[in-house]
């Protein structure tokens, strides 16, 4: 179980706490209340150490949540959401950016090859024309990988869009590993969730659990848009 977590600065100092289900997943639902005071700290540490006890470690909130409301709590990791869909990722910057696929050169970073590395590399290797590649320990494997199954040789013209599982990533590139939560994006997604799930990266949260529990395959998310950096 995770929390979802909501804050109104408003009111009395209150922090209540209920068990919904989103499309099967429970959550409990973390309501928090108030101006910052010593009492609404003290509820936040009760609360916290409640979560604790029942196991609760992650959570789901909004942007502009307080490091206070997050009650030591780690966010839900978005990336293999990210990674899970790639297609619709990468068919979305190629729109946004105005690239043709067929005539495109792309540059994927990471700082080592791994199964998400070799999946986008793959990916990219069956949808553009040129992949220049700097993947760190392990790259030449890679290429030698992609030479075998592809017949691509990486190289060729001057990339135009980045593809990164690097945590430091310049923002314009497309984001799949740890920073990407720098990179908002948009979802079209499916009736069941449109009223339930709210957008940002609270919601984003939200669909990761689910599709990390199974109950939420990636064939049923598109990517409307990619708010990629300067």
């Amino acid at each position: 179980m995770l929390a979802w977590i909501t804050y109104q600065p408003r009111g009395l100092p209150r922090v209540r706490h209920h068990i919904q289900l989103l499309c099967g997943l429970p959550l409990c639902r973390v309501e928090i209340g108030g101006h910052p005071s010593v009492l609404l700290r003290l509820l936040l540490r009760r609360e916290g150490h409640a979560l604790r006890e029942a196991g609760i470690r992650e959570g789901a909130w909004a942007e502009d949540l307080p490091s206070w409301g997050q009650m030591d709590l780690r966010p839900v990791d978005i990336a293999p959401l990210r990674r899970a869909v790639l297609p619709s990722l990468l068919a979305c910057a190629f729109h946004q950016k105005h690239l043709s696929p067929g005539s495109a050169s792309v540059r994927l970073t990471a700082p080592g090859t791994s199964l998400p590395v070799y999946w986008a590399a793959q990916l990219l290797a069956e949808r553009v024309r040129y992949l220049h590649l700097a993947a760190g320990c392990g790259q030449q494997a890679l290429e030698d990988w992609l030479l075998r199954r592809y017949g691509l040789a990486c190289g060729g013209a001057a990339p135009s869009l980045e593809v990164s599982l690097s945590p430091d990533a310049p923002p314009s590139a497309l984001l799949l590993g740890e920073g990407c939560r720098c990179q908002p994006v948009e979802y079209i997604l499916p009736p069941t969730l449109r009223d339930a799930v709210p957008p940002g990266i609270e919601g984003e949260c939200l669909l990761a659990a689910l599709h990390r529990q199974g109950r939420l395959p990636a064939s049923e998310l598109a990517v409307k848009r990619i708010h990629f950096g300067a």
